[in-house]
């Protein structure tokens, strides 16, 4: 009898699994899981948001409260308008956004022809200096502080923002995206091109580079944002306060306001660190989901 009640149980999980009903209801479910997982997620960046808005007086009180009452933006006006115990992060904010910017154009001015090198030009060794490059991509970071901090010492580069701009310059990672980006790329339309008179270059920023537009908006973004959040080498090599980036400020606001409990002014220094990533990802996020997905695929569309 137990045998047949647990067959008539499958039976009625089956018949209800291929049923209409189920199949209005798994969407429905779906959903809701994603939404769970979704405010999961996000409780802390709401909880961080908050707390900027709250007066430090009431911002680290338990138990929490989700809406901030009374709403204020002094720790606001304190962090942009009023800097104070050393810290400014208006100049810092600056200064990241500076070599962010030189590194990005920097990265993008030398990945895209060399890639078009390797994608296009045929010489002695292409393809194993190629995946030598990239096999790079497995090798920790750390193995290159050393060796770099001592080629900066020796052209009296350190403590100066070119130590920050120069050596992620020319990064593997994006030599690879845009190589399988441009392999994508019809070889009739290039020939055409090259028919028509164009040299090499021409073709390149006429004809290639408007058909990989997603690849180097994703590549541009991505060390953008390696850039923008590089903690590690900054605090190696960048010692003079007039000149910290804006990771190193956030370090400094964390010390100067945390042990004064005064939690909102540095809840409001991360959230104007993270506004800049929010916009470049909402007005970018169509390209650089295509140039993720399409990466390595063979396709350009």
């Amino acid at each position: 009898m137990a045998r047949t009640g647990l067959g008539r149980l499958r039976s009625g999980l089956a018949e209800f699994s291929t049923s209409n009903q189920w199949r209005r209801l798994r969407p429905v479910l779906f959903s809701l899981v994603v939404i769970l997982f979704a405010l999961i997620w996000f409780a802390p960046i709401f909880w961080i948001i908050s707390i900027s808005f709250k007066p430090n007086s009431v911002a680290a009180l338990y138990p929490v409260t989700w809406i901030p009452r009374p709403f204020t933006l002094e720790n606001y006006e304190t962090i942009l308008l009023h800097p104070t115990r050393g810290v400014n992060i208006v100049r810092s904010f600056g200064i990241s956004a500076f070599v962010c910017s030189a590194v990005v154009g920097g990265v993008l001015l030398l990945s895209t022809p060399a890639a078009y090198a390797f994608a296009r030009l045929k010489f002695r060794g292409r393809d194993t200096i190629f995946w030598l490059m990239v096999a790079t991509l497995a090798l920790p970071v750390q193995m290159f502080i050393v060796p770099v901090y001592v080629i900066l010492d020796r052209v009296d580069w350190v403590n100066t923002l070119k130590a920050l701009i120069f050596p992620p310059l020319g990064p593997a990672f994006a030599l690879f995206v845009l190589r399988q980006f441009m392999l994508a790329v019809s070889t009739e339309t290039e020939e055409a091109a090259r028919l028509d008179g164009c040299n090499r270059l021409q073709v390149l920023w006429y004809v290639v580079v408007p058909q990989i537009r997603p690849a180097l908006v994703s590549v541009g973004l991505i060390t953008f944002l390696n850039t923008w959040n590089d903690f590690l080498w900054p605090l190696i090599v960048i010692y003079d306060r007039d000149i910290y980036p804006l990771t190193l400020a956030l370090n400094d606001v964390r010390s100067a306001y945390h042990f004064t409990f005064e939690a909102g002014t540095v809840m409001a220094s991360y959230v104007v660190a993270v506004i800049p990533v929010v916009v470049l990802f909402y007005f970018a996020k169509n390209h650089l989901i295509r140039g993720i997905s399409l990466t390595g695929t063979g396709s350009t569309m």
